[in-house]
């Protein structure tokens, strides 16, 4: 199941797209590892089957073995209910690519392109993509945002040339299953004790 995290493969704006090199014709972000280190909820994607029944889905990255990126996903299938799972990957970061072009490495000799285009200049936020922009996740340090910045947050993606409205809402909290715009297809609510 290491591989809903590890098929992200193949995140604009201001600042953090300026000067770095584009990966075909996608901007990358300029990433600070330190700053990007640490938990990150996922809490929009474009569906696909991986995550089909996935809630609490997060990361958390940290420095790795031989200066790569350590990467711990979490995640339960099926609902809240449902004993939590945990996958750890190695990421190398490609070199000259302002530490946005990443190979994630879930078996060898796999290395999955996983594209950082765009980290808010708070690191609250962080968008992944890759070049197809078939798939997307939006990333945050909470388990909820605001409406307003999650539409920011899909502005931006459309910027880039993904279909926006494609993007659904990942469960994060059990209120939110069933909720519109919410990824909840394989999802059961707790059963009633």
């Amino acid at each position: 199941m290491r591989l809903l995290s590890v098929l992200k493969a193949g995140l604009v704006a201001g600042c953090t797209t300026m000067g770095i090199p584009a990966k075909g014709d996608v901007p990358l972000a300029n990433v600070d590892l330190e700053w990007i280190y640490g938990a990150w909820y996922i809490v929009g994607t474009i569906p696909n089957f991986l995550e089909r029944g996935v809630v609490g889905g997060y990361d958390v990255y940290g420095p790795g073995r031989n200066g790569r990126i350590r990467e711990d996903f979490h995640m339960r299938r099926g609902g809240f209910h449902k004993k939590q799972q945990h996958y750890t990957v190695a990421i190398d970061v490609l070199p000259d690519t302002g530490n946005a072009d990443w190979r994630v490495k879930p078996i060898w000799p796999l290395r999955l392109p996983f594209l950082v285009v765009y980290v808010d200049p708070d690191y609250r936020y962080v968008l992944f993509g890759e070049q197809n922009r078939k798939w997307g996740w939006i990333y945050s340090r909470t388990k909820q945002v605001s409406d307003a910045d999650y539409q920011m947050l899909l502005g931006r993606f459309a910027a880039l040339g993904w279909d926006s409205s494609l993007f659904r809402k990942i469960v994060q909290t059990p209120d939110q299953i069933g909720a519109p715009g919410f990824l909840s297809d394989g999802i059961k609510p707790s059963p009633v004790e």
